[in-house]
């Protein structure tokens, strides 16, 4: 019995130590949210609903401010959203990019249109109600809204498909659709790889995914980065590596994920290494590689660079005996001996005993002694 009291004595501290610690308190007849007073709470009736959540006989409170809400049925979900008898609220305290990410602010939100009696949370700050599904308090369509599941705060599903950020991943089918790691997902029929791709004309990152054609979901596997394999290929992306082995694929270095090699080839990302040597080959820092005959740009070979003397400097630089480099790009007539980076000076971050250089172009003759 005295061990059975001290254990549920320890299990009544772990409780009390795991939950969040409200940021509401009463001092003095007054309420206070982080040592704020809340001039407009009633302290004899307020009651602190979470961390961030609370009310008293008029109003309801996110993190001190009063909400437009009915005070008496008003409910915390959890740290973001919350509802009454008729609405949903979903409040934030982001930071504030005017003032360069350096305070914060808070906003609160109705939901227009939500259902107030049927709204649930979900997983993953997801929620939805009889009628919408809902992110981040933002309503958005899906297929199946009985069956639709989170998966985690990328993926979802539902009956019919699988979603990435919040978008079908057409043709997917739902009811098999998982996520694996990285970009990869797939189902009992396809392998998909979705991303964030840059739309041009509106400046925003548009949710993609596409089919990696010829892959087998049944025996694909993810290596790391965005290489993976199945029982007959290698995949970078959503591209198959024509020629590669994938029993022995395998990457150079721990942590280094674009470079790979299986037996007999390099490869740098999706690009094939030509006429590198296997047992030589290096990877070094900013893109640049080595084996004892070359000096390799990603998956290009520096004509006429020297491996032995190679040196990579930073901010794309490096240099042998005879040449200095940008991304890969020689500087023509640029001194390797005198040639070294240069710390804040404005509009140039290299130089040799000649000239100034910002982002491999040359910009001036140097008049300072380097």
């Amino acid at each position: 019995m005295k061990f059975i009291s001290f254990l549920l004595s320890i299990l009544g501290f772990g409780a009390l130590f795991s939950c969040k610690k409200s940021g509401y308190e009463i001092k003095d007849g007054v309420v206070y949210f982080k040592n704020v007073p809340v001039r407009a709470a009633d302290a004899n009736s307020f009651e602190s609903l979470n961390s961030v959540f609370g009310k008293d006989v008029k109003n309801a409170y996110y993190r001190g401010y009063p909400i437009d809400a009915d005070c008496h049925s008003f409910v915390a979900l959890n740290e973001n959203y919350a509802k009454d008898k008729s609405s949903v609220f979903y409040c934030t305290n982001a930071l504030d990019g005017k003032t360069y990410f350096t305070t914060r602010n808070n906003k609160i939100s109705k939901i227009n249109g939500a259902d107030a009696a049927t709204f649930e949370l979900l997983a993953y700050n997801y929620a939805k109600d009889k009628s919408h599904c809902y992110a981040d308090g933002i309503s958005f369509p899906v297929q199946d809204l009985a069956t639709f599941t989170p998966l985690d705060g990328t993926y979802a599903t539902d009956k019919e498909v699988g979603y990435f950020r919040l978008t079908p991943i057409l043709k997917s089918d739902g009811s098999s659709f998982k996520p694996l790691s990285g970009g990869f997902s797939k189902d009992r029929i396809q392998v998909y790889y979705s991303w964030m791709k840059s739309d041009d004309s509106s400046g925003r990152s548009v949710p993609t995914s596409k089919v990696i054609a010829g892959a087998d979901p049944v025996s694909f596997t993810v290596l790391d980065g965005d290489y993976s394999t199945d029982k007959t290929h290698v995949y970078y992306k959503t591209g198959m590596l024509t020629s590669a082995n994938p029993l022995t694929i395998h990457f150079l270095k721990p942590y280094e994920y674009n470079y790979v090699s299986d037996s007999t080839h390099l490869y740098y990302q999706d690009q094939r290494i030509q006429n590198a040597d296997l047992n030589s080959f290096e990877t070094l820092a900013e893109g640049y590689a080595r084996d004892t005959r070359s000096v390799f740009f990603k998956a290009n070979s520096l004509k006429n660079s020297d491996p032995g003397s190679f040196t990579v400097l930073n901010g794309g630089y490096a240099k042998d005996k005879a040449h200095v480099y940008f991304m890969g790009n020689e500087i023509r007539n640029a001194d390797p001996a005198s040639f070294k980076m240069v710390d804040n000076v404005y509009e140039q971050d290299a130089g040799d005993a000649g000239s100034t250089y910002y982002n491999g172009k040359k910009t001036g003759k140097n008049r300072t002694n380097l």
